[in-house]
């Protein structure tokens, strides 16, 4: 049989020979180019990643740089804020002091005034019951031991009530004729 199989291949060289060496040869042609533009898509897709790659990098360098930047630009910010709240508590932490300086001494002038006020109504209010007991004690004196009416005490009392305001009676009532008083 082995004989049969070479003759077959003898045949088929004869029959397919030459088309089979032109396949080989094109599949070989073939195989090159495939080769040949496997090489280049591989060369240019290492070219893209390798481009890719490097704007990957430059677009993290510069994302980075940004986040550095705002980061830097928040701390100044914050910083600043910082400051101005610093400023503002010790502004309101003096004029607080200030203000309260101001009403304690405000408010012992107003204790002061108010104890002399005190202490000068004290003595005016001694003063008048002086006046009044004066007074009374001297309508007192002036009296007789007789018996007297109801009209000359009221009169002497309006007196009295007269000069501790410190208005007169025959300003205020015309004076009282003499027929008035011989009934006394």
């Amino acid at each position: 049989m082995s004989g049969n199989a070479n003759n077959v291949d003898q045949i088929r060289e004869l029959i397919f020979g030459q088309q089979i060496k032109e396949f080989e040869k094109r599949f070989d042609e073939l195989s090159r180019a495939i080769e040949t533009t496997n090489m280049s898509l591989e060369k240019k897709i290492d070219e893209a990643i390798a481009r890719i790659e490097k704007e990957n990098a430059r677009s993290f360098e510069a994302l980075e740089q940004k986040i550095e930047d705002q980061s830097e630009s928040a701390l100044k910010a914050r910083n600043k804020l910082k400051e101005l709240i610093d400023s503002t508590d010790e502004s309101l932490q003096s004029q607080l002091k200030s203000l309260k300086n101001d009403m304690l001494a405000k408010l012992k002038i107003q204790k002061e005034n108010s104890d002399d006020t005190a202490a000068k109504l004290q003595e005016q209010i001694a003063q008048l019951r002086d006046e009044v007991q004066q007074l009374v004690e001297s309508e007192f004196a002036k009296l007789s031991d007789d018996k007297v009416s109801r009209s000359s005490m009221a009169e002497m009392l309006v007196n009295v009530a007269m000069q501790l305001q410190g208005s007169n009676l025959q300003t205020l009532i015309p004076e009282e004729e003499p027929q008035a008083e011989s009934e006394k």
